[in-house]
């Protein structure tokens, strides 16, 4: 209080309402997994937890989908197929799509790695362990995890993603089925699920089953697929009853890769484009010997693309003829020729002469002017500048070649699949393999979809799930039974469903500790972790207040409202707000005196948290005519 000393008027302000609370976020997800690269601005992100709020943030720093660089496909007696395989898969960069795809919004990235390496379990424990000291995300996700070697590595890292749930208390663990697209009358994958995933922290996590097949797809080409039939080697020409497009297309394939190593290194000596152009004039920086070295790299690059076009290197005529119109005189690397001829001209280095390119008619070509018209360091480092915007352009050149040579083998590709049943089989096998996902990043964006146009206390169930063409198996009510209710150990594993008429639907709501009545459902345990964490926080300016009535009254009527409202969006059960929630706080209700000579200040809240109708049971009888 004041001490007013001098005369006059003084104003004070009467706090006449308890400090007000709000909701914190529900549904942020943070993704673990492997990704095309982990830049920003180039700060390395691998293992930093990033918040990203869009899939165009997710591109820019960590990049696109993996293409597979190897195929086999497998096929038996008949031909059909027996089991495509891949020499590598991630799901990371599918799943955060799907997350967006299903109404997503914000959420962290960690990436563990690029697709250069391998999965490892080390690795995702560490993307893992680095959310610990990040207070934001509030569901785990870990897609990746299923594509680990031995399924007990894949549930050791879910076991330890429930383990920091329990610990923190303000996040929740989204799981999939280690092999959720296999049926259980082959494999029973939900069976070993149950036995892997242990007993702790149950009331943490959420799994589903059986994994999605998405409207995303791969980028590939015959030229990687390896055909088998009955597990040894065979060429798909000798399958087919006219193999002649296949042939084509295989000597197209060939020249293409001829192409892109040409282009990679045109002078043959190790040296990528760049190096070539930057090391020519070594020693001699800032003279004119250096501005000749770049204007000799030029066109000796340019000569070498001339002789390997001109020399016949690809075999297939349509190939030749499109590298052969990158030569005539209205071509971009003729205009590349003349700007280099005018800029030798007006420096006059005598590197360019009209008898090396006399399909370009250089005798017309006049010295760059504005060069010419500089002196010493001006001249230079325009001339510099102009060269390197040169250089720039013959690298566009170059990968232009490597561009269309690819578009034509796509177009002899399709002629393959066209004109060939088999292969066309193996293609669209091959296309729904790439399309086959976990569904925990869907199930994220249905859970921050509901959220926002529900509340948390709404089931993430009932909803369907957007940029998927069906479940991998379709499930009955029988099957789904044993899922739901697991009688031995209680561990709901919640069903993914196609209806007709309505599509794809999440159609399950429960946690893994499916038996426990105050935690069966996903819904009351992510209610319970925003009200703990948003009373947690707003009641932080409590700490070291005096632990007497006036605090306690405070105290409660903080959190009578925040509870008030929430009863009053229909959060909580009951016709009124003495129904709905207690709020108990008090010397001789929840304190003794040695609670407040300790200085420990106890608040006792109970909640009637709505639950979702998961069986709605329809009585009819007969009625009969009383009159």
């Amino acid at each position: 209080m004041a001490d007013y000393k001098t005369p006059g008027v003084y104003v004070e302000e009467i706090s006449t309402l308890p400090p007000s609370d709000g909701m914190v976020p529900t549904a942020i997800p943070a993704f673990i997994g492997y990704t095309q690269k982990a830049e920003k601005n180039g700060k390395d992100l691998t293992g930093s937890p990033t918040l990203i709020s869009s899939l165009l943030d997710y591109q820019a720093y960590f990049g696109g989908a993996y293409n597979p660089e190897e195929i086999t496909v497998d096929l038996d007696k008949k031909n059909s197929i027996n089991k495509v395989e891949f020499s590598k898969r991630f799901y990371m960069n599918d799943s955060v799509k799907m997350f967006f795809a299903n109404g997503g919004g914000r959420c962290f990235i960690v990436s563990v790695g690029t697709y250069e390496d391998d999965i490892e379990m080390d690795a995702l424990l560490g993307g893992l362990n680095s959310l610990v000291k990040e207070d934001l995300p509030t569901i785990l996700v870990a897609p990746d995890a299923v594509l680990l070697k031995k399924k007990d590595e894949c549930y050791s890292v879910q076991q330890q993603m429930l383990a920091q749930c329990n610990a923190l208390q303000d996040r929740f663990a989204v799981l999939d089925v280690f092999n959720g697209h296999i049926n259980r009358s082959d494999e029973d994958v939900v069976l070993d699920f149950r036995n892997g995933i242990g007993v702790n922290h149950l009331k943490y996590g959420a799994a589903y089953y059986p994994w999605i097949q998405t409207v995303f797809n791969a980028d590939f080409g015959y030229d990687i697929i390896k055909f088998k039939k009955e597990g040894e080697d065979i060429d798909l020409e000798d399958l087919v009853s006219d193999p002649t497009s296949i042939k084509t297309l295989k000597e197209v394939i060939g020249d293409v890769k001829n192409i892109a190593e040409f282009l990679g290194n045109p002078m043959g000596d190790d040296k990528s484009l760049s190096e070539l152009f930057y090391t020519v004039a070594e020693g001699a920086e800032g003279t004119n010997d250096e501005l000749a070295g770049y204007i000799d790299a030029i066109i000796q690059i340019i000569k070498k693309v001339q002789e390997y076009i001109t020399g016949g290197n690809a075999t297939n005529a349509t190939i030749q003829n499109e590298l052969s119109a990158k030569l005539n005189p209205s071509s971009v690397l003729a205009s590349i020729v003349k700007s280099v001829a005018s800029i030798d001209g007006a420096l006059k280095t005598g590197k360019v002469a009209e008898k090396d390119f006399p399909e370009y008619d250089l005798k017309d070509v006049k010295p760059h002017a504005a060069i010419a018209g500089q002196e010493g360091k001006g001249q230079f480092n325009l001339a510099k500048k102009s060269l390197e915007d040169l250089f720039g352009s013959l690298s566009g050149v170059l990968g232009s070649i490597k561009r269309e040579a690819k578009s034509v083998q796509s177009h002899f590709d399709k002629m393959v699949f066209d004109t060939n049943p088999l292969y066309q089989n193996i293609v669209n096998e091959v296309k729904m393999e790439l399309s086959k996902l976990p569904p925990s990043g869907a199930i994220a964006g249905i859970y921050a979809q509901v959220d926002f146009n529900r509340g948390v206390w709404k089931a993430p169930a009932n909803v369907s799930l957007s940029s998927t063409v069906k479940p991998w198996l379709r499930l009955d009510n029988q099957e789904q039974e044993d899922l739901n209710v697991d009688l031995t150990g209680g561990k709901s594993v919640n069903a993914i469903r196609a209806f007709p008429g309505q599509g794809t639907l999440v159609w399950g709501a429960r946690t893994l500790a499916g038996n426990d009545n105050e935690w069966r459902y996903v819904s009351v345990r992510r209610f319970f972790n925003m009200a703990e964490k948003s009373l947690r926080l707003a009641t932080n300016w409590a700490v070291f207040e005096p632990n007497d009535e006036g605090t306690w009254i405070k105290v409660k009527a903080m959190i009578d409202n925040f509870l008030t409202n929430l009863w009053k969006q229909g959060a909580l059960m009951g016709s009124s707000p003495g129904e709905a929630f207690f709020v108990k706080i008090g010397l001789g209700s929840t304190m003794t005196q040695i609670d407040v000579l300790e200085g420990r200040m106890n608040v006792e809240i109970g909640m009637a948290v709505v639950r979702p109708a998961e069986f709605i049971i329809l009585k009819f009888s007969h009625k009969f005519d009383v009159s």
